[in-house]
């Protein structure tokens, strides 16, 4: 009889994953602040709907005004993921965002879209900003 394998880290980072589909996603910035946000309400639409588990969301934000330490502003849907916190890694696709936070508990966001090319290559822009990839100054890599 072989004996089955010890749990491993692998079934802790699933428990400490959230998964979701985003109907939009958006890339802006304003002066020294950068934002992602991936949403499945219209950002359009400026009725005042109440996000919550029927409604997931990320919302990535940093700021280049003050000394950050290189910390982002992570807002979800799920209070357990709110909170400054460094990247530890992201991994983009024109159909995936894979983010990692650099801590131990709810420390894994993925985020399944469908975006065009243009919109990717913003996205994909603003992301290396907030990320530190790339210079907010530029936009090139550091």
């Amino acid at each position: 009889m072989i004996a089955a394998p010890p749990f491993t880290n692998t079934l802790e980072c699933d428990i400490n994953a959230m998964r979701f589909r985003a109907k939009y996603v958006s890339a802006s910035e304003n002066g020294d602040y950068y934002q992602v946000a991936f949403e499945n309400t219209d950002p359009a639409d400026n009725a005042a709907d109440v996000g919550g588990p029927d409604s997931p969301y990320l919302l990535i934000q940093r700021q280049f005004e003050d000394p950050d330490g290189g910390l982002c502003y992570v807002e979800t849907h799920d209070e357990g993921y709110i909170g400054h916190f460094r990247l530890r890694s992201t991994e983009l696709t024109p159909s995936r965002l894979l983010l990692e936070i650099a801590r131990n508990r709810n420390n894994r966001i993925e985020v399944i879209f469908d975006i065009g090319q243009s919109e990717f290559e913003e996205v994909q822009r603003v992301i290396g900003i907030i990320s530190g990839k790339s210079s907010p100054d530029d936009g090139h890599a550091l």
